[in-house]
């Protein structure tokens, strides 16, 4: 009878024990989304893919996935007020990028979820800690960061965004370990994560100098993924099969990844909302 006391007793402690440890991950539990929006551009509106058109598609897909962070690469001015304005409920915080800064990074967050506690950004560059182009360049590219107090769990992270450079081999190959040195020096030992559009494919030398202290939400997540594959397109294209996968989520150890999923949503019969499509993961701290 002991025997079974005993073992009676031990049942109850690991369920009590499994349905506390279940109640503080739903407290620490939010999706976190990246997504290159696409800059208004002219060639979009003789296409019949105009900023006016998907804008509005765009923001009922951040709504209805219920995205609660999102990175943002290539909004311009104008597009990130529209979204403030469609997406009340989320904050931003901008910095410029690109030819004469036309382009913007933008972390979207649900002030009811997160407080910022700090910002910053350093540029891609051989001179990161000053606004400057990189290597072979032709305009400037940047890393832009927040910390932030989950509200509910009260629990601190950090949440980096950025979009490397396309077009010459360089400034993407060395962007990497850049990236991977200052998520360190900033971060610490504190939870962290990036997102961004990184113009590259899962086995260059630049995404493997990132995994070196991330992991990839593609890789790490802990339930089957779900969605296509490929998360880029030509620039201007919002129809067909995506390319290859170069829109990322990235995650410190200290972050459990529950889910992943590449979203293909579209408007109007067979158009997406931007040539990109969004990447979204739920977390845990």
């Amino acid at each position: 009878m002991k025997k079974i006391s005993f073992l009676l007793v031990l049942a109850t402690i690991g369920l009590t024990l499994s349905a506390f440890l279940i109640k503080s991950a739903e407290k620490t539990q939010f999706r976190v989304a990246t997504y290159n929006i696409r800059y208004a551009a002219q060639m979009d509106e003789e296409s019949g893919n105009g900023w006016d058109i998907r804008k509005g598609p765009l923001a009922s897909l951040i709504q209805r996935h219920a995205f609660d962070l999102v990175g943002t690469q290539e909004g311009r001015g104008n597009q990130m007020n529209d979204l403030k304005t469609m997406l009340p409920e989320f904050e931003q915080i901008l910095h410029p990028y690109g030819n004469d800064d036309h382009h913007n990074l933008g972390i979207l967050y649900k002030g009811d979820l997160f407080e910022p506690l700090d910002q910053g950004v350093f540029w891609l560059s051989e001179t990161p800690d000053t606004a400057s182009i990189g290597w072979d360049a032709t305009d400037r590219r940047i890393c832009q960061w927040a910390k932030f107090r989950h509200k509910t769990s009260g629990k601190e992270f950090f949440f980096f965004n950025t979009h490397f450079y396309w077009r010459k081999e360089i400034a993407r190959r060395q962007s990497g370990p850049l990236i991977a040195a200052k998520i360190k020096e900033i971060a610490g030992d504190t939870p962290a994560m990036i997102t961004g559009d990184f113009n590259s494919r899962p086995e260059t030398a630049q995404i493997r100098d990132i995994l070196a202290n991330l992991k990839d939400a593609y890789d790490a997540t802990e339930s089957p993924r779900k969605g296509v594959e490929g998360t880029g397109f030509k620039g201007g294209v919002f129809q067909g099969t995506p390319g290859g996968r170069i829109d990322y989520i990235f995650v410190s150890p200290q972050v459990r990844v529950l889910g992943y999923e590449v979203l293909s949503d579209v408007y109007n019969g067979d158009r997406y909302p931007s040539d990109h499509l969004p990447v979204t993961s739920t977390v845990v701290l």
